[in-house]
């Protein structure tokens, strides 16, 4: 037997093995564990296959089938509102002559001005 030949009977092999594992219905690790096949072989060859388009992925995993579900759904839109974001707040730090220091903080700019136009003030 030639090396085309046994590899187009292992490809037939493995095709089988994955028609039978699809007519199943089950997943492919019970597949595997129930005809004492090695996991890892199956998931090897069917992605060979799939490369070599002689077996087509699965169409419709999980996450697609719940999208289904949300797709038939009537879209519902909610009012929103713009709001200024909050500031972050300013951290004033003051070191006097001295030497006391005073951290404040402001979350608007208005007392953070009228504390540095009082401090302008004092001689």
């Amino acid at each position: 037997m030639s090396k085309q030949e046994a590899r187009a009977q292992r490809i037939n092999e493995w095709l089988e093995h994955l028609r039978r594992w699809k007519a199943s219905g089950g997943s492919l690790a019970a597949y595997a564990k129930e005809h004492g096949v090695a996991l890892w072989a199956l998931y090897h060859w069917r992605g060979v296959l799939i490369q070599e388009g002689r077996w087509e992925p699965a169409r419709t995993p999980k996450v697609k089938r719940a999208a289904s579900r949300l797709e038939a759904m009537p879209l519902q839109f909610a009012r929103v509102a713009v709001s200024e974001a909050p500031m972050a707040p300013y951290i004033v730090r003051l070191q006097l002559g001295n030497g006391r220091r005073a951290e404040i903080e402001l979350r608007q700019v208005e007392p953070l001005l009228q504390l540095i136009a009082a401090m302008e003030r004092q001689p």
